[in-house]
């Protein structure tokens, strides 16, 4: 049994080495309300290549969007002095986002409402 088991686990290891891994596509939206002078973000696990098409609406004003990895985000939300984006979208009321991953690894969405009332938004994402 226990050999059974290696056998499997070799296999599905060779086919992920062979087709050059798996894809994560998946898909959501969903509405909700960001609070004054705050942020939010949303995690996206993606491959070296894959994509991310998302689209942001706001409804009582505008929110700052960056794209980051991991390391930046780090760096984000410690509130260091230096932080690199790869994408960065100002005073968005309505956007349409696409992202290209140039590296497998977290990818991080970051909504930001620098403004001193609440902001609800609709946001929709798909990976692929």
């Amino acid at each position: 049994m226990k050999n059974k088991i290696i056998l499997i686990t070799t296999i599905l290891l060779l086919c992920v080495v062979i087709t050059g891994g798996c894809t994560s596509a998946y898909s959501d939206k969903e509405s909700f309300v960001l609070e004054a002078q705050t942020y939010t973000f949303y995690e996206f696990p993606m491959l070296k290549g894959e994509y991310i098409d998302m689209d942001i609406m706001t409804h009582e004003g505008p929110i700052d969007a960056y794209i980051l990895d991991s390391e930046n985000l780090y760096r984000y939300e410690s509130n260091l002095n230096y932080f690199e984006y790869d994408a960065y979208y100002e005073n968005v009321l309505s956007k349409n986002i696409k992202f290209n991953a140039p590296f497998e690894g977290n990818w991080y969405l970051v909504l930001v409402n620098n403004e001193t009332y609440d902001i609800s938004m609709d946001i929709s994402y798909e990976v692929y």
